[in-house]
């Protein structure tokens, strides 16, 4: 009997790994379908979800500031968020009809750095950072795959990537963590670096120079953050209660590893399954944890196709919930902390709702285990 070839054997030990899920994981599965109910027809109707997303975005459009910005204390971040849900939401973003509110959050963006540093804002200034290399990153990159092209210089988003991404490896800390403020080499904690190292992948992704060696620091810190039940910790150090909104930024980050790790996301996976969408509904941050569990869980899904059936129902609750908290207007009301202390408004939601609910079409780049494929030059 010839020996299995080492992939095989990989995929075959966490199938049956996956086996072993157990019946609490396949309980709250089902608990998660039962509760969404007749919320899950409209999530399962891609024209729908598209309806939600493009009721959202025009109502962000309405609410863009006179300077291009969206947003109250993290004006930085927000603008970022609501350009990612303008690119994610349709395959020629630059020739829509809110293209000119596109262009005119890019340009805000590009003009709220110094040599590829972004304003500090608030108590954190590596998520404006991150979230803005993010943003135009990805608007750089669709540049080069899109017939219609943005009205923004984009050798200027180019150097601006550069410059940002090299900054983000500069203030990465001796852990291989990221702290809130730069010049903290002692400092990290985990929400802080999936936001420098998505960062990072995306600039990798549209051929921009990084730091390779940057970027597996950063993975390995992720992965050294994780418990004994897949959960994982607010930061690197001794193993304390797990947080479900910080699992699923963790295993949206370790998702997009170039060898997948297996053992990590699998266990990461079934803490999400067990804890459902609807849980994490509950939390502090429900847009961030519904981003990411959303992200995660396709990521997953895409390496593992055998598992898509209980990454869709996943989709389909996280998704569920926020369809149903879509008020008229087309806006999402804000929630918990960001709200109480943030005091960010509902733009915020908005903005994390209908990028979350335009994952499933993937059209950013971190919303797939494959690279985008770059057009050549003639």
């Amino acid at each position: 009997m010839k020996a299995l070839p080492i992939t095989t054997l990989a995929l075959l030990l966490c199938f049956l790994s996956t086996a072993r899920i157990g019946l609490a994981a396949e309980e709250a599965l089902d608990a998660t379908r039962e509760e969404t109910g007749k919320k899950e027809a409209s999530t399962n109707d891609p024209s729908a979800r598209r309806a939600a997303v493009s009721k959202g975005l025009d109502w962000l459009v309405a609410h863009q500031a006179k300077d291009g910005s969206w947003g109250k204390t993290y004006t930085v971040a927000v603008t970022s968020f609501v350009c990612l849900s303008l690119l994610a939401a349709d395959d020629e973003p630059f020739g829509t009809k809110r293209s000119r509110a596109l262009m005119k959050g890019l340009n805000f963006l590009v003009s709220s750095q110094t040599d590829g540093v972004f304003l500090t804002q608030g108590h954190t200034w590596i998520h404006g950072q991150g979230f803005a290399t993010l943003a135009l990153s990805e608007a750089y990159g669709r540049s080069l795959t899109t017939k219609t092209k943005p009205d923004i210089d984009t050798q200027t988003l180019l150097k601006v990537v550069t410059k940002a991404v090299a900054i983000i490896a500069r203030h990465q800390s001796a852990s291989g963590g990221w702290w809130y403020t730069p010049g903290n080499p002692a400092g990290h904690e985990g929400s802080t670096t999936c936001c420098a190292v998505q960062a990072l992948v995306s600039a990798d992704n549209y051929g921009i120079t990084i730091d390779k060696e940057v970027l597996e620091q950063g993975f390995a810190y992720l992965k050294k953050c994780q418990n004994r039940d897949g959960g994982f910790d607010y930061m690197l150090g001794p193993e304390v209660a797990s947080m479900k909104e910080g699992t699923a930024g963790g295993v949206a980050t370790l998702g997009l590893m170039s060898k997948f790790d297996f053992a990590v996301m699998m266990n990461g996976y079934k803490f999400l399954l067990t804890t459902t969408p609807q849980a994490i509904s509950k939390e502090r941050f429900p847009y961030y944890g519904h981003f990411y569990g959303t992200m995660g869980m396709r990521l997953l899904g895409q390496e593992m196709p055998s598992f898509q059936q209980k990454t869709n129902g996943y989709l389909d609750g996280a998704q569920g919930d926020l369809l149903s908290w879509q008020r008229e207007d087309g806006g999402w009301p804000t929630k918990s902390w960001v709200k109480a202390n943030a005091k960010e408004d509902d733009v915020y939601g908005t903005a994390f709702a209908t990028l979350t609910l335009s994952i499933r079409d993937g059209r950013l780049s971190i919303f797939n285990r494959e690279r985008p494929v770059i057009p050549k030059k003639d």
